[in-house]
This record gives C-alpha cells, sequence and structure tokens, in this order.
C-alpha cells in the first residue's frame, strides 16, 4: 500500500475559469419607429410595380413608397419550407395589398441570379430585391453574425436573417411589425391588410391580440 499522499494545491480550487457567453441579441426595427433610409443599386431589384418618376438608378424605400403605404416583407431560401410557406402568402395577399392602395417589397437574402430565376419560376408579380449579404436585413435589425439563426433554430444552417414583415405609412413610419425568432408562424395576412387599410385612410391601427 502506498504512503504517497498528493499534495494540496489551493490554487486548483481557488483560480477563476473565465466562461464565455455571448449575451449578444438581435434588435429588430419595431412599430413606431422610422424605416432606415437605404438606397438600393439597380442591379439589386426587380422592379415590377414602381411609379413613373421612380428613379431605377437611385431607388429609395421613398421613392418606391411614392406616397402610398408600403408592406416590407424578409424572405430566404435557407428557412427551407417556412420560405415556400411565406412566400406563398405573400403572393396571396399582394392583389389586396394593391387594392387598397399600398404596395408590396419583398427582400431576399439570395444572390441577384438566384432571385430572377425565383420571380421567374414562381411568376413574381411584385417588387423584389435581392440582398445576398444580409446588409438590409441587418439595418432593421433582423441579422446578426454575432447571433447566428442556426445555432437557435435546427434545421437552418445558412446565415439568414429572421423573418419579419413591415406595414410602412406615407411617412416611412413603422405602423405594424411581425417577428417571428423562433419560426413558429408567419405573417397574418388579416393585420397585414388592417394596417394598410388604415394607413391609406390616415387612421390610428390598433393591432389587437389574437
Amino acid at each position: 500500500m502506498s504512503n504517497y499522499t498528493p499534495k494540496y494545491d489551493p490554487a486548483f480550487w481557488d483560480t477563476d475559469i473565465q466562461v464565455k457567453r455571448n449575451n449578444s441579441k438581435l434588435l429588430p426595427l419595431l412599430t413606431g419607429s422610422n424605416a432606415p433610409d437605404i438606397t438600393f443599386k439597380k442591379d439589386m431589384g426587380i422592379w415590377q410595380q414602381v411609379s413613373y418618376r421612380f428613379n431605377y438608378t437611385q431607388a429609395t424605400i421613398k421613392s418606391i413608397m411614392d406616397n402610398k403605404p408600403l408592406v416590407i416583407s424578409f424572405l430566404s431560401g435557407g428557412w427551407n419550407n417556412y420560405g415556400l410557406k411565406h412566400l406563398k402568402l405573400l403572393s396571396q395577399a399582394y392583389p389586396e395589398i394593391l387594392a387598397l392602395g399600398g404596395n408590396l417589397l419583398v427582400i431576399v437574402h439570395a444572390m441577384y441570379q438566384d432571385v430572377r430565376e425565383m420571380v421567374q419560376y414562381f411568376e413574381i408579380p411584385f417588387n423584389v430585391i435581392a440582398d445576398p449579404h444580409n446588409e438590409i436585413s441587418e439595418k432593421f435589425g433582423l441579422f446578426s453574425k454575432d447571433v447566428p439563426v442556426w445555432d437557435k433554430v435546427s434545421g437552418i444552417s445558412e446565415e439568414v436573417p429572421i423573418p419579419a414583415t413591415y406595414v410602412l405609412n406615407q411617412y416611412a413610419n413603422v405602423i405594424y411589425h411581425t417577428i417571428d425568432e423562433d419560426f413558429l408562424h408567419t405573417f397574418s395576412a388579416t393585420k397585414v391588410l388592417g394596417a394598410v387599410f388604415a394607413a391609406v385612410n390616415r387612421v390610428p391601427f390598433v393591432n389587437y391580440a389574437a
């Protein structure tokens, strides 16, 4: 039997170990905020529903609006089936958005050529902008490299933004937003249309809880 007694080292127990935690979180644009002032390059967009006054080389959110309410929705092929469901819901809501006097802009996390092929394949009639590097979604607070979606939602392996849809009034103020960080449900077309109706008629939009 060994008489060896290991030497007690108090430092083994008393030394603090620094644990790194990522406390970063997304700070998405919310109702009551102003839409960021963004200028889009000509080769970023597929413009199908714009005013005759529209400047294709210096497109901005306000020029797309043309003093009309604007629905802005984000989309990514990296969302898999969720993305397809989101796109179909946008396509269904679009005619009613137009009929109410609003317009729709969809910002897609994809290269321009991929966006063009998507527009052709799905016969998309609304305005679409390619955002391959998440520059636009980051300005809306929907993407950050420090808060990757794939670290929270299983089944997603790409650097994608979180789903979000906004309604802007004629002054580019956000009067309605819906954000789905957990990918549990896409936007409510009824609420989006209600917000567009309120903006067109210049009355407050009340978002009653479901």
